[in-house]
C-alpha cells in the first residue's frame, strides 16, 4: 500500500479524487487489455515496458515470425477439401499449450534471463510513457501488463509447433534476424513436418485452391495475374530491404558517435554519409515506382477475383460436397492469415513508433551498459545464455529496420489478399448455408404435411 503521509506531502487534497479515478481507470484498462485481442494487449504492454531496443527487436522478431507463418499457410502447405491443418492453425490456445510454450521459451537466452535484468534496466533506462503518467501506480500496472511472453508470441510459437513438430530442437530460430536477400519470407535451417495427408484434389498453394473454385473461363487469367503480382511484391520488398540496411547503417553510426567510445571505432565520414543519403534518395524513387507497379498488378488480380465472385453468385456448384468443404478450408485459412497479418502489422508499427519516441537507437550504448551491470544478477548457470542474449541483440540491432520495412510491406499485402479470398469463399459458404436452411424448412414442411395426412387418414 502507498504511504498515506507521503501522499499528503506530495499531492494536494483536492487531487485525491482525481488520483482515485486514474487508479480505477488503470485497473479497468489493464483488466480489459488482458482479456482483449492480442494486438491491443501488445499495444498497452509496449507503453509500460522499459524503452529498450531489445524489446523492439523481439517484437519485430515475433512480427516476422507471423509473416513467415502466413507465407507457409499461403504457399507452403498443400490444401484440399479434407485437409485438417486449417482447423489446427485456427484453434484457440488452451492452458496446456500455454504451459508448453512457457517451458520451451525457458531455454531461450532472452526469456531465461530477462527476469534478472528487468528491474535494473527499468531503473537505469526509465519506463514507457504511459507508466510515467500514472506515477507510483504505474509500477503495479506494469506488473500486470508487462508480460515476458506476449500474447503475440504465444500465438506465433503455437503455430511453429504445428508446422515443425513438438520437438523444439527441430524449430527455426525465430529470434535471430537474417538479412540475406530473398530470405525474409522463409525460416532458415528447419524442415516443415507433414501435418496431414489429404486425399482427393490437392492444391499446392492457397491461391491455386481459390482459382480452382472460380469459373473455368477465368482460371487461366487469374493464375497469370497472380504470378505477376507476386513477382512485383518480391521486387518491392527487396528494395525496401536495401533501404532498411542503409538506414540502419546511418543510425548505428549516430549511436556509436554518441557513445564516444574510447576504443578504436570506425565512424562514417561526412562524405560516406552523404553518399549513403544519395543512395537512399535513389532507392526511395525506385521503391515508389516498384510499389506503383505492384499496386497495379494487385489491382488487376483483385479485379479478376471480383469478376469471379460476381460470376459465382449466379452459378455456384454447392451440390458438390468437396467443393463446399474446400471453400470452407480456404475461408478458415484466409481469416487466420488476415488476423495474423493485423497482429504483425501492429507489432511493426509499435516497434517503429517506439524507436522514434524513446530514442532507443541512440540510447543503445547505454542499454548495453545496463545489461553489463545487470549481468551480476544472473545466476552462474545462466551466464552462457546471457552472453548469447547480448550477442544476438547486437547482431539483430543492425537488421532491425530492414525487417520492419519489409515485414510491414508483406503484412499489409497478406491482409488485403486474405480479405479478398475471404470475400470470395463467403459467397459460396453463404449460398450453401441458405440452401441448407431451405432444405431444413422443406423437410419440416414435408413432415408437417405427412402428420396432417396421417391424422386425416386415422380420422
Amino acid at each position: 500500500m502507498m504511504n498515506t503521509n507521503k501522499i499528503n506531502k506530495t499531492i494536494r487534497v483536492n487531487m485525491k479524487s482525481k488520483k482515485l479515478i486514474i487508479n480505477s481507470l488503470v485497473i479497468a484498462v489493464a483488466t480489459f487489455t488482458m482479456t482483449g485481442c492480442s494486438a491491443l494487449q501488445e499495444t498497452m504492454a509496449s507503453q509500460m515496458e522499459v524503452p529498450t531496443l531489445e524489446n523492439q527487436v523481439n517484437r519485430v522478431a515475433i512480427g516476422m515470425t507471423i509473416v513467415r507463418e502466413n507465407n507457409i499457410m499461403a504457399y507452403k502447405i498443400p490444401i484440399s477439401s479434407d485437409a485438417i491443418w486449417p482447423t489446427l492453425v485456427s484453434a484457440d490456445i488452451d492452458e496446456n499449450q500455454t504451459k508448453y510454450i512457457d517451458n520451451v521459451l525457458k531455454a531461450d537466452p532472452y526469456y531465461s534471463t530477462v527476469h534478472y535484468t528487468k528491474a535494473i534496466q527499468r531503473k537505469m533506462l526509465g519506463s514507457g510513457a504511459l507508466m510515467s503518467q500514472f506515477g507510483d501506480f504505474g509500477t503495479l500496472t506494469a506488473m500486470i501488463l508487462d508480460q515476458s511472453v506476449s500474447p503475440l508470441a504465444y500465438r506465433a510459437v503455437s503455430k511453429i509447433s504445428i508446422f515443425y513438430g513438438e520437438d523444439a530442437k527441430q524449430w527455426p530460430n525465430i529470434f535471430s534476424f537474417d538479412s540475406a536477400e530473398g530470405s525474409f519470407l522463409d525460416f532458415k535451417n528447419a524442415t516443415l513436418q507433414e501435418i496431414d495427408s489429404p486425399t482427393g484434389d490437392v492444391y499446392e498453394t492457397l491461391g491455386e485452391a481459390v482459382i480452382s473454385l472460380a469459373p473455368v473461363s477465368l482460371q487461366k487469367d487469374l493464375e497469370s495475374a497472380r504470378e505477376e503480382m507476386l513477382e512485383a511484391f518480391e521486387l518491392t520488398a527487396s528494395l525496401k530491404d536495401d533501404k532498411g540496411e542503409y538506414d540502419a547503417e546511418l543510425q548505428a553510426d549516430a549511436a556509436n558517435k554518441k557513445a564516444k567510445t574510447k576504443q578504436k571505432q570506425k565512424f562514417l565520414t561526412n562524405k560516406e554519409i552523404n553518399e549513403i543519403k544519395n543512395e537512399l534518395a535513389v532507392l526511395e524513387e525506385r521503391i515508389k515506382q516498384a510499389e506503383s507497379v505492384a499496386d497495379e498488378k494487385e489491382a488487376i488480380y483483385f479485379e479478376l477475383l471480383d469478376r469471379a465472385t460476381i460470376a459465382l453468385e449466379s452459378d455456384i456448384n454447392i451440390d458438390d460436397e468437396a467443393y463446399v468443404k474446400l471453400a470452407k478450408n480456404i475461408n478458415i485459412v484466409a481469416n487466420e492469415i488476415d488476423y495474423g497479418a493485423t497482429e504483425a502489422y501492429a507489432a511493426f508499427g509499435l516497434a517503429l513508433t517506439n524507436l522514434g519516441t524513446t530514442n532507443a537507437v541512440l540510447n543503445f550504448p547505454k542499454e548495453l551498459v545496463s545489461l553489463a551491470v545487470a549481468k551480476a544478477r544472473v545466476p552462474s548457470y545462466l551466464q552462457s545464455k546471457y552472453d548469447k542474449r547480448v550477442e544476438r541483440l547486437v547482431k539483430n540491432a543492425i537488421y532491425l529496420l530492414p525487417n520492419i520495412f519489409v515485414g510491414t510491406y508483406y503484412a499489409s499485402k497478406q491482409a488485403t489478399l486474405a480479405q479478398k479470398y475471404d470475400d470470395f469463399t463467403d459467397v459460396i459458404l453463404e449460398a450453401y448455408a441458405t440452401k441448407m436452411e431451405q432444405n431444413k424448412a422443406q423437410d419440416a414442411a414435408q413432415k408437417e404435411a405427412s402428420k396432417k395426412k396421417l391424422a386425416q387418414a386415422t380420422n
